[in-house]
């Protein structure tokens, strides 16, 4: 049985949320925050989600990534940059790549990685991984368009494990599709690991496990149920 999209009832997606298309606006937003003693300032706009703040779900995210010192990440369904910008800013060793289908999103992200001085991310347009040219990463994060259902979340996470090195990790944060959305990541990784919840939000992670190992040791999480 095909499992419900976690906003069932919905007719139509947002104009702002995972949108070729999104509705312009002239009104522009500045958003500040400080995190692990760095000062993040992002452009932001109509046509974007969350465009007034970083939402409480990229918040989360944030907090629960474990990052390494090197590496290639890719921040997919970007936005206008909140975690790819604030990731290059904390780990300049990381090249990050942000992806988004929403040509709106990716310019505000190009005018961010400029406004925070950061010279080791990029941002492209992509409907999921199809403009990245088949490049692998070590990391793939996402706060993901919930809105557009499984039709999107499932290609995304199947993608992810033919987009990652060996031992890579896919990171998502969630605060529907709960349920469905982790069994999926289980069935196509063979694992999943509850990373953290806060203020009804979850972050989950798969791993490519190396041939011949099961899992690897996820000291200090939880298993997801």
């Amino acid at each position: 049985m095909t499992p419900t999209a976690p906003d069932q009832g919905r007719s139509e997606l947002p104009q702002h949320y995972y949108s070729r298309s999104p509705r312009r606006s002239d009104r522009s937003y500045v958003i500040k925050f400080t995190i692990k003693g760095r000062i993040i300032e992002l452009a932001s706009s109509g046509g974007v989600f969350s465009k007034e703040k970083v939402d409480l779900g990229t918040q989360v995210l944030l907090a629960s990534l474990e990052l390494p010192d090197r590496g290639a990440l890719l921040d997919l369904g970007c936005g206008y940059g909140a975690i790819g910008v604030t990731v290059a800013k904390l780990r300049p060793g990381i090249k990050v790549t942000m992806a988004d289908v929403n040509p709106i999103a990716v310019k505000l992200a190009t005018q961010n990685i400029e406004r925070n001085a950061v010279d080791n991310a990029s941002a492209v347009i992509s409907d999921l991984y199809s403009g990245l040219g088949g490049a692998r990463f070590d990391m793939i994060v996402s706060n993901p368009p919930l809105a557009a259902g499984y039709a999107v979340i499932f290609p995304m996470i199947e993608g992810a494990f033919n987009s990652l090195n060996p031992c890579g990790r896919l990171v998502l944060v969630l605060r529907k599709g709960i349920n469905a959305i982790p069994k999926r990541m289980e069935e196509v990784f063979g694992n999943v690991t509850l990373v953290s919840r806060r203020s009804g939000y979850r972050v989950f992670m798969s791993e490519v496990m190396p041939s011949g190992q099961d899992r690897l040791p996820a000291e200090g999480k939880e298993k997801a149920k």
